[in-house]
């Protein structure tokens, strides 16, 4: 492709490392990887900018090199945001429909007033998408473009991020020549990129598990409806082995990759292995691990975070009107034996949940950790399309008809 607009970059900011992606499409509409960069995050803690200099020579580090693989500079970048500062809420506006008759701007326009509401004044909006319509008392609706009423209530979706925290990110990403495109959150990224549309449709929950934050989202309808983060990652398990074995943080998170399991299995306490000890006075320079020992200490932190799943989903009051279909995917969910632990403890059908719809055009291979870079990019493009259909509708009729698509990723999103 010779136009540097149909390429599209995104920026996954973890908190143990940077994952950048430069994709496109194909003649075909296929979406696919052009460029891959990774570098070690510093200067990021939990999600959070903490120090510019450090974090924009690691963005910068990854941005290079997914440019050099896909021989392009690009420009601008789309982001993605997990933290426990980043909020998703549900609100309710009630609208006078002008002339009896709800259009396009009717819509808008009630957006705008729940928007007057302080509390988005210290905030920067992340996602806002309707997500239930009533005319008249009359609820179910679909798309009441067109309908005949007097007043029109609308539920909305809204996740948000502290204004403060956004101006960091621009002042990060400003340092490495570049301009943010979109700022996506990584719950909403991980759906786009794992969920099928039947898992859209009736009902799942995504468990994004990065290094140091989970996030749990809930999808329906073909919507984004809820979603909390909570401080605890795949590090927390790492730092565990490290500190009871004593060994370093690079050779715990081998073990972890390597032996670690959230299910007990009947060999365990025959298999062991030796790791090399950080006590520089042991003579021998190597801890003996075994398999139960680690099982044992992984356990408890796996169960922890299956009890804040459960309550969590209880505590969005949608458990009831969902399917039981839970998709687990980053980094952390590649831990030996976690959907079945997830399935027999929640009662649900669980799953790892592996990129879709993509294509990569080199020898690495995609696996969970990238859903979020991946569902940034195909957010955005999505996002494209929509006002790639909408421009082509105003140039086919004189009246700038408006085409709802109730499609979730629909250019309401952003």
């Amino acid at each position: 492709m010779s136009s540097r607009s149909k390429y599209l970059a995104s920026l996954d900011i973890g908190s143990s490392k940077i994952c950048c992606m430069i994709g496109t499409q194909d003649n075909n509409g296929i979406n696919q990887i052009v460029g891959l960069g990774y570098n070690k995050a510093s200067g990021i803690s939990k999600g959070v900018i903490s120090d510019f200099n450090l974090a924009a020579k690691s963005i910068s580090n990854a941005i290079l090199e997914a440019e050099k693989q896909a021989n392009i500079k690009i420009s601008d970048i789309n982001i993605s945001t997990s933290s426990n500062i980043v909020s998703t809420k549900l609100f309710n506006k009630r609208i006078n429909i002008l002339e009896n008759r709800v259009k396009n701007e009717t819509i808008d326009e009630c957006l705008n007033l729940v928007m007057r509401n302080p509390y988005f004044e210290d905030k920067h909006i992340l996602h806002a998408s309707p997500v239930n319509y009533s005319i008249d008392g009359a609820s179910e609706i679909l798309n009441p473009v067109g309908m005949y009423g007097t007043n029109l209530d609308i539920d909305f979706i809204i996740s948000t991020i502290g204004i403060n925290h956004y101006k960091n990110y621009i002042e990060c990403i400003s340092l490495c020549n570049l301009d943010i495109g979109q700022l996506v959150f990584s719950g909403l990224a991980s759906g786009v990129a794992v969920l099928n549309d039947n898992e859209l449709m009736l009902g799942s929950v995504v468990i994004e598990i990065g290094s140091t934050t989970t996030s749990l989202s809930i999808f329906s309808n073909g919507n984004f409806l809820f979603s909390e983060v909570i401080s605890f990652g795949g590090n927390n398990i790492t730092e565990a082995i490290a500190r009871f074995f004593s060994i370093s943080f690079n050779e715990a998170e081998k073990i972890k990759i390597m032996h670690a399991s959230a299910i007990e299995h009947s060999s365990d306490k025959e298999i062991s292995f030796e790791i090399p000890s950080i006590n520089l006075h042991n003579n021998e320079n190597y801890v003996q691990v075994s398999k139960k020992d680690l099982y044992n200490l992984v356990k408890p932190f796996v169960e922890n975070l299956l009890k804040w799943i459960k309550v969590v989903i209880q505590k969005s009051g949608l458990d009831k009107t969902i399917s039981k279909q839970l998709v687990i995917t980053g980094g952390g969910s590649q831990l030996d034996g976690l959907s079945i632990l997830t399935k027999n403890y929640l009662n649900c059908n669980s799953r790892i949940g592996f990129p879709r719809d993509i294509k990569l055009n080199m020898d690495n291979k995609l696996d969970p950790s990238h859903s979020v870079a991946i569902g940034t990019l195909q957010s955005i493009f999505r996002v494209k399309e929509e006002q790639n259909i909408k421009n082509l509708n105003s140039l086919l009729t004189s009246t700038n008809r408006f085409s709802f698509i109730k499609n979730w990723m629909s250019e309401k999103f952003f």
